[in-house]
């Protein structure tokens, strides 16, 4: 751990770079303030001087320099505030783009193995911690300005004292050193409990129609309470970390001050003692001449006035506060590496399973023509292959049916076609290239899919229909849905603008399905892939469905997984599958008179569906 923090430390500060100007007024700002924050030490020391000694007309000037200083320092203040608040804001920024658009380059393989809540955790909790340490990046300039001016100024005022202070300056470095090193582990721990809440809400919002059906209210808020006083549980467990540091160091600095103030007291004592005696000795020696005050007698060596005592006190709370604030620094410090790590170790740093090559081909308008060659696949590398040793072809234009029981691998099949995995043995080739050697959006752009489960984002039906073809105009869009037998939105009161609310749930099953459809018939795709698109449907949506989709199958290269009898009977070629395997292949009169897997699967699975 220890290794990887210079590595990552390094690159946030990359991400820093391209914001150096408004970093450094930030910054600039922050050691003026600081600066200003410490003279006015002097300023303190003046007017309680000017005060005690009864100089009206001076005391009057100091307060209204205390007001111009002030001034100045709130015009710092401003800025320090707002340009590191700019700062901390753009490198959210850009960490939420990077980490978003690399999820988009990454295969399907890496959303199978990671929580949904676990990546939207990355975004929602990491990010603003990462984003509160630039905030803080503040003290990392006037915490060292303050204990340096301080401490020169202290000298200046009582370099006995000064030197007795720097006494307790180690003791807080101490302090600081041993909280902030167990602070990484526990800020990695805490952030690893927040993604578990974070997935466990995501979950039970997506599935509370499943969570309502079975009256399970209950048992998901009893997982989430769980869940949610663990995460209270890690979180206390820094709070109680950071939360010590401050009462210590102010606590050691608080002793320091309480010495000071008795040494300094008796200093302040011993002056007044003396300018006294002096003052008294001069009245018994110039008897005729005005009184001379006590403060026109100077200051013996090693004295101090109300004033200068003031002054240090307020000093040394400033090297304290300082010190404090170096300890927030090592806090905030260690939570923001620890958030670091996740976010490149858990994304960024990801490499996708499916590479691009620099070269890759440009696919013009295909014909369709797929050849699987002794195709084989597995999830990961340590389990057993999903597909082994598949090989057929496919011609323009034929339309291919996928069967077998479930997890015989027929999903998988076709998701290799579209590339969301490359085959871990052989190869596959549309139109004679290895789809490994061709550009990937290319080839997807010649694609369409309709899945069982659609998924319609929640905006505009037109928005959705045109989702692969953003260009379409309204013509073709209405078009493509009346090819896909979706005239119910003829019905609806705003037709193509209706809003289809979150993953569509405005819309019945039926109506999801053919606005998928109509989204695949203005692709236009020369290959088409249809996975079990009706199997959820009533009869009457199936019917309807099933007639878009014959629609959609003309002149296209089409496989097909399928139930419906009618579908499989009508197809021009059958592939039968068995534990990732093609074990029969043919026409659906060849294979039932054959006898073989096929037909026992028409007679004990498909002879019902029709």
């Amino acid at each position: 751990m220890k290794q990887e923090a210079p590595d990552t430390q390094q690159r946030l500060l990359a991400y820093l770079r391209p914001h150096y100007r408004t970093l450094a007024m930030g910054l600039f700002c922050a050691a003026a303030t600081a600066g200003i924050t410490s003279s006015i030490a002097l300023f303190i020391k003046q007017t309680i001087d000017s005060m005690v000694n009864g100089k009206v007309g001076h005391l009057n000037f100091m307060c209204a320099a205390v007001l111009l200083v002030f001034l100045v320092k709130g015009f710092f203040s401003y800025g320090q505030s707002y340009y590191l608040s700019l700062t901390a804001n753009r490198l959210g920024t850009r960490l939420r783009d990077d980490i978003y658009s690399h999820l988009h380059t990454l295969s399907l393989s890496f959303f199978n193995r990671r929580r949904t809540g676990a990546i939207m955790s990355i975004l929602t909790n990491d990010v603003p911690v990462v984003q509160n340490a630039a905030m803080s990046l503040r003290d990392t300039v006037s915490a060292p300005i303050t204990i340096v001016v301080s401490l020169t100024m202290l000298f200046v005022v009582s370099w006995k004292l000064a030197l007795l202070s720097l006494v307790f300056i180690p003791c807080m470095a101490a302090v600081i050193s041993r909280i902030s090193r167990k602070m990484r582990s526990i800020s990695g721990d805490i952030q690893n409990k927040l993604s578990d809440v974070t997935t466990i809400l995501e979950e039970t919002v997506a599935g509370v129609r499943i969570i309502k059906s079975f009256a399970a209210e209950g048992h998901e808020v009893s997982r989430f309470s769980e869940e949610n006083h663990r995460t209270l549980h890690t979180m206390m467990r820094g709070v109680r970390r950071t939360s010590q540091l401050r009462p210590i160091v102010d606590f050691i600095g608080a002793f320091g001050i309480a010495l000071i103030l008795y040494l300094g007291g008796n200093y302040v004592a011993h002056t007044n003692k003396v300018q006294l005696a002096e003052q008294q000795q001069w009245i018994m020696a110039n008897p005729s001449k005005p009184i001379k005050d006590v403060t026109e007698f100077p200051v013996p060596p090693g004295g101090m006035t109300q004033g200068h005592l003031i002054a240090f006190v307020y000093l040394l709370n400033s090297v304290a506060q300082a010190a404090g604030g170096i300890g927030a620094i090592a806090g905030t410090r260690a939570q923001a590496l620890a958030s670091a790590q996740r976010i490149f170790d858990e994304v960024l740093d990801v490499e996708s399973e499916v590479q691009e090559k620099p070269n890759a081909l440009v696919m013009g308008k295909i014909e369709g023509h797929i050849v699987f060659e002794n195709v084989s696949f597995r999830y990961a590398s340590d389990s057993a292959d999903v597909l082994n040793g598949v090989s057929f072809e496919v011609k323009p234009g034929e339309v291919v049916a996928l069967v077998g029981r479930s997890g015989a691998g027929k999903s998988t099949l076709v998701d290799l076609i579209p590339r969301f995995y490359d085959p871990t043995g052989g190869r596959i080739l549309v139109d004679g290239h290895d789809i490994r050697d061709v550009d990937t959006a290319s080839l997807r752009r010649q694609i369409g899919i309709v899945p069982q489960e659609t998924w319609l984002f929640a905006g505009k039906l037109r928005d959705n229909i045109a989702y692969g073809n953003r260009d379409a105009t309204d013509e073709q869009i209405q078009s493509a849905a009346y090819a896909a037998n979706a005239y119910f939105i003829e019905g609806m009161d705003q037709k193509f603008d209706t809003i289809v609310g979150e993953r569509g749930i405005r819309l019945s099953g039926g109506e999801r399905q053919r606005i998928s459809i109509a989204r695949a018939i203005l692709m236009n795709p020369r290959i088409l892939i249809l996975d079990e698109a009706t199997s959820s449907l009533d009869a009457s949506s199936e019917a309807l469905v099933q007639e878009a989709l014959d629609t959609l199958m003309k002149g296209r290269t089409t496989l097909v997984i399928a139930h419906r009898l009618s579908t499989i009977i009508n197809a021009d070629r059958i592939l039968a599958m068995k534990d990732g395997q093609v074990v029969e292949a043919g026409t659906h009169r060849e294979l039932v008179a054959a006898g073989g897997y096929y037909a026992q699967l028409y007679e004990t699975q498909l002879r019902g569906y029709d």
